[in-house]
């Protein structure tokens, strides 16, 4: 009783303790202060090429002779958590219908509340104070007024305008579904869709495409903005409950027990799957949870009548009375598409869940298909589907910016039958007082290509084209040290195929030992493929542990050895610590006719398997370029992390060579729970990254360290930081204070650099073709763009290598947008980076000039060895990513939770 009782006080006290965290993190982050910005390097930026760049972003301003804005905070006793939606909603009519008429131009945005006063009498109102009552509970709720924002001045923004931003971005959104035929997607995006056909298309199992469209404020150094962007969405004919029975039809044939075939169709559907209503309003809900405890005949749902009384009414009754729907299976499991209970607990099990049936929703996305040509032929349709170029991406964007200037009504009816109809979205926009202006148009750069340096060539990359040149170095292949396994069944001669690689081996520079014959390399036959287990006892059957360092083994991927990529990648790694290069048969023997083909192909395979056994392929002179300093060393790290099963992993990949091209990956998992833990485990791999430097035989401490940290949005960016830079800034402490005395590795006058990278911008950026006709007066300035009719105008992708840091940047934040790869097909998305901290410099001699970093930056994309060519990120940062994904698709443990060691230089 006692042990229990303990056990009760310190799960509260837990409890406790992690609330007053998040408080004290909500604390940290509003109060958060961005970097100044640096100098500019004149140098750097005038070698720059400059050419114009439109966008998908639109001015959005508010007319002079509109009211004044009001903002109201709204604070609830008792509080409500943030994820209460239900809650927050039933306030919030609460609030609506109690304001005056000259509230009714009014929008509520979770804590907070924008709204025009039109009546003088009520100008002057500086607090109201309302009382409701919801399921017994009594609910205080103040309105107190901020402040009065004159809309003309809307665009000087300072920080407290990042709430309007939030509000407008809201109140956009809802204007656009007051479209006929549209859905919510998430939260930011909106999908048309046809009610009336979509049931007979789905019917047939081919599945769709669906085009969409999201839009966004945004904060400029030029003021506001709407950012538009379409997107699409892949509906399959499939419904959740068939692709239930395949997993298990599949994962019993390979004798899975039951719990394991429950956690691994948890795990498909939470990890990637939205699922749309096929009744209703086809509705997307993003899947949180399967549970197999429910199924339709044994769940209670609380359901709201025609007179909004709360009824209990089972799950499969629900379906019938509502929508006339009978559910078949009765016994499926159920989808939780919402949970918000555990936050609140005065809400009932009833009110806080979503439940949906398996049956009645169709899974999106990819499906696999067994048959090989069935799904890169459907793969090819979906790109010629939406990957389309800039000048047509620019004129559906146009498109969708027209919806806001419909003057079309929507016919809404209510459960009482009585039809209302809303109001269009220029009639909306015209009641905010909005006015929507063209599209931005600014000068942009290009930054020239970075030289690579081969062993006995100097190359300017140009499209990628550089594989074929001699790496600075490589190893020796002898009998011993690579084998192959291949598929029996397959009619190809894998022997004549690796000899081929071989000889490109040779080409490149690789030193073949003494007595070396290729015919005495061994290979071993996979007769069996039908399922893992037949291939598994084949691999234990074969002694590969015979001493030998730095081996590597081929694997020659039939169609059916494709489909155990992780698994056999995971074999050789967990139980033989050997690396593997997986090598796809047809893709090498369907493009032997093609010379140029088959020595990109193999080139490429050479390249990895150089990188994988101890090798350095080429190196950038960043010295040369005139981006760092000839005595400067530096630090290059990359970080990223994933949450699972109450625990994050961690994946580092930093530079051990001056050179910047040698790396160390390094992993680790602690309790998300538990925050010392957390800290101690960032810590413990932030002191590593800089031993291993030391260990390289490196001068001295290096002068900078820049960390790149796979972030997200602004407000994610800020909790990473206030979450984990107090741990990098400490170790560098304690490493000045321990070194004090050593010269050369003092780390005095080491500069740290904290970097948050979004590959998720929506934000695009497309040259204006020179040949056609522009206004004559366009200029840096936000008043001057291009007419509105965008069709008369062609687009293309810019140049690898395009820098933006003005015009659609903030002015108090440090920050820039690169976009390093170039694209032929579709349009490219531009990298998002945000300095959220740096070492200053009393002096400013040693700070690094903001174009120094870009082009640092930029030139580090070009560290990726699976691509010939730059990447979206730096290489570092791309590694760490890549890692952390391979971790948890081959080492990690389902039923343990932990990882295996393993080389470093997978």
């Amino acid at each position: 009783m006692n042990s229990s009782h303990s056990e009760e006080n310190k799960s509260k006290s837990n409890s406790i303790t992690s609330e007053s965290e998040r408080q004290l993190i909500r604390k940290k982050v509003s109060s958060f202060v961005y970097p100044v910005m640096p100098e500019n390097n004149e140098y750097l930026r005038n070698k720059s090429q400059q050419l114009k760049i439109a966008t998908n972003l639109y001015e959005l301003k508010f007319v002079d002779e509109c009211h004044k804005l009001t903002l109201f905070s709204i604070k609830i006793n008792p509080t409500i958590a943030d994820d209460n939606f239900l809650l927050k909603r039933q306030i919030n009519n609460y609030i609506e219908s109690y304001l005056p008429e000259s509230f009714k131009k009014s929008f509520f945005g979770g804590n907070i509340l924008l709204t025009f006063i039109n009546d003088e009498k009520n100008e002057n109102i500086k607090k109201i104070e309302l009382k409701v009552n919801i399921k017994d509970i009594e609910y205080n709720i103040k309105l107190i007024k901020v402040k009065e924002i004159e809309l003309k001045k809307v665009n000087n923004f300072q920080g407290y305008n990042q709430r309007i931003k939030t509000v407008i971005e809201i109140l956009f959104r809802n204007i656009l579904m007051r479209n006929p035929n549209v859905i919510k997607f998430k939260d930011r995006t909106i999908f048309e869709i046809d009610p009336k056909n979509i049931s007979s298309i789905m019917s047939q199992g081919n599945g769709n495409i669906y085009r969409g469209y999201m839009t966004s404020a945004n904060i400029t150094e030029n003021g506001l903005f709407m950012l538009i962007n379409n997107v699409n969405k892949i509906i399959t004919g499939k419904t959740a409950l068939k692709k239930m029975e395949e997993i298990r039809n599949r994962l019993k044939n390979e004798k899975y027990s039951i719990k394991d075939i429950e956690y691994k169709i948890n795990e498909y559907f939470t990890t990637h799957r939205t699922v749309l209503t096929t009744y209703g309003s086809l509705k997307p809900y993003r899947i949180q949870e399967i549970t197999f405890d429910k199924t339709p005949n044994n769940t209670v749902i609380s359901y709201y009548d025609i007179n909004k009384r709360s009824t209990k009414i089972p799950l499969i009754n629900y379906y019938k009375n509502q929508y006339g729907i009978e559910i078949k299976d009765t016994n499926q499991p159920l989808i939780i598409a919402q949970k918000n209970f555990k936050n609140n607990k005065n809400l009932s099990e009833q009110d806080y869940i979503i439940y949906l049936v398996p049956e009645l929703v169709y899974i999106t996305g990819n499906e696999d298909e067994d048959n090989q040509n069935n799904r890169r032929n459907r793969d090819k349709n979906i790109i010629n589907k939406t990957k389309i170029d800039p000048t047509k991406k620019m004129e559906a964007i146009n498109s969708i910016f027209n919806l806001y200037k419909s003057n079309r009504h929507k016919k809404i009816k209510k459960r009482s039958g009585q039809e209302i109809e809303l109001k269009s979205p220029q009639e909306l926009i015209k009641e905010w007082g909005i006015n929507l202006g063209n599209n931005l148009i600014f000068d942009g750069r290009i930054i020239n290509q970075p030289k690579l340096y081969y062993k006995n060539n100097e190359i300017n990359p140009i499209n990628g084209l550089f594989r074929s040149n001699k790496p600075v170095s490589s190893n020796e292949i002898t009998n011993n040290n690579i084998f192959f396994i291949y598929d029996s069944n397959e009619k190809i001669n894998h022997k004549e195929l690796l000899i081929s690689i071989l000889r490109k081996c040779q080409e490149k520079g690789f030193k073949l030992g003494k007595n070396f014959d290729p015919k005495l390399i061994k290979g071993y036959s996979i007769d069996n493929t039908n399922n893992w287990g037949n291939i598994h006892e084949k691999l234990r059957s074969i002694n590969l542990n015979d001493g030998y360092q730095k081996k590597i083994g081929i694997i020659f991927a039939s169609p059916q050895l494709e489909k155990y990529y992780d698994k056999l990648k995971n074999y050789f790694l967990k139980q033989c610590k050997i690396p593997t290069q997986h090598i796809i048969t047809r893709n090498i023997d369907e493009s032997r006719k093609k010379i140029r083909t088959v020595n990109s192909i193999q080139y490429n395979i050479v390249d990895q398997m150089n990188i994988k056994m101890g090798g350095m392929n080429y190196y950038i002179d960043f010295k040369e370029s005139k981006i760092i300093q000839q005595s400067d060393i530096f630090l290059i790290i990359g970080l990223d992390s994933k949450y699972v099963k109450k625990k994050t992993t961690y994946s580092m990949t930093s530079t051990k060579h001056p050179k910047l091209n040698v790396f160390i990956t390094q992993e680790e998992t602690c309790n998300n729970s538990i925050k010392e833990e957390k800290n101690n485990t960032l810590k413990k791999m932030f002191r590593n990254a800089i031993e291993e430097l030391k260990k390289a035989k490196c001068p001295k401490s290096p002068d900078y360290i820049i960390l790149y940290r796979q972030g997200g949005n602004e407000i994610h960016n800020k909790r990473l930081t206030v979450n984990e830079l107090d741990n990098f800034i400490e170790v560098l402490n304690e490493l000045k204070e321990k070194n004090k005395d050593d010269n050369n590795f003092n780390y005095k006058n080491t500069k740290f650099y904290y970097i948050c990278c979004n590959l998720k911008s929506n934000l695009k950026f497309f040259e204006v073709n020179e040949n056609t006709n522009i206004n004559t007066n366009i200029n840096t300035n936000i008043n001057t763009n291009i007419n509105t009719n965008m069709n008369t105008y062609t687009y293309k992708n810019p140049k690898s290598g395009l820098i933006v840091d003005d015009n659609v940047t903030q002015k108090d934040k440090y920050e820039f947008y690169i976009q390093p790869q170039f694209v032929n097909q579709g349009t490219a998305t531009p990298c998002h980076y945000q300095v959220m901290y740096y070492d200053k410099d009393p002096d400013k001699e040693k700070d690094l000039k903001k174009e120094n970093l870009e082009k640092l930056s930029f030139y580090l994309s070009f560290y990726y060895w699976t691509w010939s060519g730059a990447i979206r990120t730096p290489a570092m940062l791309k590694m760490s990513s890549t890692a952390l994904d391979f971790y948890f698709k081959c080492l990690y443990d389902d039923e343990n939770g932990y990882f295996f060691d393993v080389p470093y230089y997978i």
